[in-house]
């Protein structure tokens, strides 16, 4: 099984014209002239439909499910509605409360969200300029303990662009806080945690439910990706990988697959773990 566990949905209309739009002032940058150049032997679709165009992408990379990001609470009810147009492939998740408001029932919001399908949390603290184990998500990590609700946790670095200082509050370093609290929380850490890498491995060492996501690293830094997996592998192996593509348009979810699956520093059977059948465990199991 293939499962892209790391993409957000996409706007109406974006296409690979909003990568130059969207980026233009990265011209130069190794990463940008990289997509770019990527992006050409790719076809797509001109339709209106957005989840439709992201289907003909998922189906191109042969992906069995793909996990839905929402980064607020306002692409909750999105991501139930592209559930609800592909329940087979899309495999949603949720983005909790994360800001103080006492008329939020956390108990009933979060007990909707499981009745409508959702899997697991994502979490954006850092983007509300708050650390990763600021207790206001207590409530929302008691109850996804409760229900068996996988955490995928933003950390590292945030997309090119991002004008908002969310490096300072997104070490990985304050998980284990969390995981204090909450031991029996599964957690992903996305990006490997970047630049705090070592840190996210760290982790992996000592807590048996801390898993890695690989989104965005094999075509922001695909040099520095394969360090990352080489290190991985000497500490922890190639179980605690899980594969992501985190693009900013729908044709990068094909990219992405791709690109990964064509590397030559792993062998087939643990680009097939990485690709799919970690994350397998971790959704159905």
């Amino acid at each position: 099984m293939k499962i892209d566990v790391h993409c957000h949905i996409f706007k109406e209309g974006v296409t690979k014209k909003s990568i130059d739009k969207q980026f233009n002032q990265f011209s130069g940058y190794g990463f940008y002239e990289r997509i770019k150049k990527d992006l050409t032997s790719f076809k797509t679709i001109e339709i209106n439909n957005i989840i439709k165009k992201t289907l003909f992408h998922v189906r191109k990379a042969q992906l069995d499910k793909v996990v839905l990001l929402p980064i607020n609470m306002g692409e909750n009810k999105q991501v139930i509605e592209w559930y609800k147009e592909a329940p087979d492939i899309f495999i949603p998740f949720f983005n909790p409360p994360e800001k103080s408001d006492p008329k939020i029932d956390i108990q009933k919001i979060l007990g909707k969200a499981i009745l409508d399908g959702v899997k697991g949390l994502k979490i954006m603290l850092s983007f509300r300029k708050k650390l990763l184990n600021d207790e206001i998500l207590y409530p929302a990590f008691e109850l996804a303990q409760k229900y068996n609700l996988l955490i995928l946790m933003h950390t590292g670095y945030p997309p090119p662009g991002t004008q908002i200082n969310v490096l300072t509050y997104s070490n990985p370093i304050k998980i284990e806080e969390i995981l204090q609290s909450f031991p029996k929380l599964k957690i992903i850490i996305a990006h490997m945690g970047f630049p705090w890498v070592d840190i996210a491995l760290a982790l992996a060492v000592q807590y048996i439910n801390i898993f890695l996501d690989i989104s965005n690293l094999n075509y922001m830094m695909p040099n520095r990706l394969k360090d990352f997996i080489v290190h991985a592998k000497e500490l922890v192996g190639i179980d605690k990988l899980l594969f992501g593509s985190d693009g900013f348009i729908p044709e990068m979810i094909e990219l992405t697959v791709k690109k990964f699956e064509t590397i030559k520093y792993l062998s087939k059977e643990e680009i097939a773990k990485i690709m799919g059948l970690n994350a397998q465990k971790l959704l159905f199991t």
